[in-house]
């Protein structure tokens, strides 16, 4: 209950430091996200590339590109 408490005091009193936290955790996420991807992007790579090359070659087939 707490949380909330705090949450509604920010956002009546300070919306520029809501704003800025808001921008902060985005921030956070992202960077984190990357640093999660980044290692395994190769092996989703690997591993689409059959699919996609499959789905352009069968639109090659039917003439459709």
């Amino acid at each position: 209950m707490e949380q909330v408490k705090i949450a509604e005091t920010l956002k009546e009193n300070n919306a520029k430091t809501t704003a800025t936290f808001a921008v902060m955790m985005a921030l956070i996420f992202m960077a984190t996200f990357i640093v999660t991807v980044f290692p395994i992007a190769p092996t989703l790579i690997i591993l689409a590339s059959p699919a996609i090359l499959m789905n352009v070659g069968w639109l090659l087939f039917a003439r459709a590109i």
